[in-house]
């Protein structure tokens, strides 16, 4: 099941959903702060995969995966899983 998303994910204004029952349903928006936080980590694990050294992009990635895996979790909450949600970052 794919949703219909009105508005911008990761914005402090929140987004707008159509349900799988034909509401509208709002996701509240995240705070400035945290969206800077996420957006530097998810740079850092973009700018991680030109690493050439072995062993060095894995361990950057790392120190910051499950920070960004625990944000996204917590503001995509009412996404669901294994509901064909794409999420892209950075793009």
């Amino acid at each position: 099941m794919y949703r219909i998303i009105i508005g911008h994910i990761g914005s402090d204004a929140g987004y707008w959903y159509i349900g799988s029952d034909g509401k509208l349903h709002h996701v509240p928006g995240w705070d400035p702060e945290g969206i800077a936080e996420l957006a530097a980590a998810v740079n850092i694990m973009r700018e991680a995969t030109r690493l050439k050294t072995p062993g060095l992009a894995e361990a950057a990635i790392k120190s910051v995966m499950e920070f960004t895996q625990k944000e996204l979790g917590t503001h995509l909450k009412d996404a669901g899983a294994g509901q064909g949600v794409v999420l892209v970052l950075g793009a």
